[in-house]
């Protein structure tokens, strides 16, 4: 399941002010690149197993550079840049070049979100080796029956020492990546989160900004059903513009900009393919500035996917360990 858009811990500054539009362009503070479309987990909370006409598969090294490289010039204003999406990264035998290439070439903020189970000594040596900046960990239980349930076809035991042995090679190598251990609460493992706060917390490093963060669950803008925290009509976030729809470029593994991380299944609305593109201008282009506008106007819920959004729910739920 890919992460909420906050769920690295970084707070930011609204961009939902339209007046870069109107004389220079927007420019992304985030920018979010699906590299692999595929997973080895099978999440019942997550989008990747429904019906899609996308095909799996994984972005190659060609196509993913040049974007890079149409996106070098704004490189000060990118603050975060994800490699993640609807997906596992580690399925990504690209993915440690894919970091080093943003690193050289100036970008900061690089992270990776992964479940953790593919996370053995190699995959560990090359990413704290590389600098990615934040490796983003999604374990959903303190027990192996409840973080199984929540995780199918991933292992509890193996992904723990996992990451366990991340965070003491992070420390014995005097690595600069950060580790971000996520919870994702569901009706099924709320009583587990203090249990889980309690262990991680004694396992990371908060002087290297180590975070243990728990989430409630988001429904996708309705496509999983759930037990998603609901925004009422009368709730000041029903009318709050979206600050991910100003400040969060989001890239999938064909080329599509989709809307947002409620958008990854299809990228459906029709923004554009940024293979063919230049990616910010389709940032910069009539159908998403137009959606700014609704919802800058309060209108956010004329709009299918944005009227039923739980994401702001989710975020203000947030809850540091």
């Amino acid at each position: 399941m890919a992460a909420s858009s906050t769920a690295i811990g970084d707070k930011r500054q609204g961009a939902m002010d339209m007046t870069d539009r109107h004389g220079e362009r927007l420019i992304p503070s985030r920018v979010v690149i699906e590299t692999v479309f595929g997973c080895n987990a099978r999440c019942p909370m997550c989008l990747i197993e429904h019906p899609t006409e996308r095909d799996k598969g994984v972005m190659s090294m060609e196509k993913f550079e040049a974007l890079i490289d149409r996106l070098v010039p704004y490189r000060d204003q990118i603050t975060m840049f994800d490699l993640f999406g609807l997906g596992e990264p580690l399925l990504d035998r690209f993915l440690p070049e894919r970091v080093a290439l943003l690193k050289n070439r100036g970008f900061t903020g690089v992270a990776v979100s992964t479940n953790a189970h593919l996370l053995d000594l190699e995959w560990r040596r090359q990413l704290l080796a590389g600098g990615v900046d934040t490796i983003l960990v999604s374990i959903d239980g303190a027990t192996r029956a409840v973080h199984e349930t929540a995780r199918p076809r991933t292992n509890f035991d193996r992904v723990v020492s996992n990451v366990e042995a991340a965070i003491r090679e992070r420390d014995a190598g005097n690595h600069k990546t950060r580790f971000v251990i996520r919870f994702i609460q569901q009706k099924h493992n709320a009583q587990e989160w203090e249990a889980y706060r309690a262990f991680w917390k004694t396992r990371i490093n908060e002087k290297r900004n180590d975070l243990v963060l728990r989430y409630h669950m988001h429904d996708w803008s309705g496509q999983t059903g759930g037990d998603a925290t609901r925004i009422e009509n009368n709730d000041p976030l029903a009318a709050q513009p979206c600050h991910h729809l100003f400040e969060k470029l989001v890239i999938l593994a064909n080329g599509k900009v989709a809307l947002c991380f409620e958008d990854l299944l299809e990228g459906k609305y029709g923004f554009g393919n940024a293979f063919d593109t230049d990616p910010i201008d389709l940032f910069n282009a009539k159908p998403l500035n137009k959606l700014r506008e609704l919802h800058s106007a309060g209108k956010k819920s004329q709009h299918k996917l944005c009227g039923h959004c739980t994401v702001l729910a989710t975020e203000a739920g947030r809850v540091q360990g």
